[in-house]
């Protein structure tokens, strides 16, 4: 690692420059990281500073803290958490595209039962919010953001508090790269024919499952298509 000019605070952009250095593989899992002294000179910040910002990524499952012993890089996708989940969201240079493809597979494995518990919980609300649903004219980031307001909700209501948390930490991701898939106008049409079908089912509180599920695995092959071309 080179030393850098600093544009920013000292703690976030030492903690930048860390990140970006495992994130590329320029510090790969299980490097040992450069002595104290060495790193905080190489970023150009206190050691008071970098103690700081190491024990933040310790926390977040970055890296490994032993006393007396090197600090070790972790394989952030082994071991990484929430902390580390978001903190590849907002790095906008890092790999959006495969981030988003691989939350779409998940999602089909947990939003549909989400769903229905939300349905369960609280048809009614989404019901309403499926009224609001965009036209056919509407902007790609107007569908984006009600998109995934939807989604949001039926989180909201299933109750499950680490698929709450999971949602945040992807919000501003979801917009930006599902602009992008709503560009096309037969996704478009896609969206509102599942927005009409979702709410006549949440009438008659049936297959509501099954319905998200559909769609899900239409998106997840859709954004596929996408972005492999």
């Amino acid at each position: 690692m080179e030393k850098k000019e600093k544009l920013i605070k000292p703690a976030q952009f030492a903690e930048n420059e860390i990140i970006k250095a495992i994130v590329s593989s320029e510090w790969p899992a299980k490097h040992k990281l450069p002595p104290e002294r060495e790193l905080a000179g190489i970023l150009g910040v206190t050691r008071p500073t970098l103690r700081e910002v190491l024990q933040r990524l310790s926390r977040d499952g970055w890296l490994t803290i032993t006393h007396g012993k090197p600090t070790i890089i972790n394989d952030y996708i082994k071991d990484g958490g929430l902390g580390v989940l978001k903190t590849l969201v907002n790095q906008n240079e890092l790999p959006a595209t495969n981030l988003i493809e691989d939350w779409l597979e998940f999602r089909v494995l947990i939003l549909p039962g989400l769903a229905q518990k939300a349905a369960n919980n609280d048809s009614k609300s989404i019901i309403n919010k499926l009224e609001m649903a965009p036209s056919i004219e509407s902007k790609s980031i107007e569908f984006a953001i009600y998109d995934w307001e939807i989604q949001m909700l039926m989180v909201n209501n299933s109750g499950n508090s680490i698929a709450k948390m999971l949602y945040n930490d992807l919000t501003n991701i979801y917009h930006k790269q599902s602009a992008l898939y709503f560009n096309d106008i037969h996704t478009k049409r896609k969206s509102i024919k599942y927005y009409k079908l979702l709410k006549s089912k949440l009438n008659d509180n049936k297959d509501i499952s099954m319905v998200v599920k559909g769609i899900m695995e239409e998106s997840y092959d859709i954004w596929r298509r996408i972005v492999n071309g």
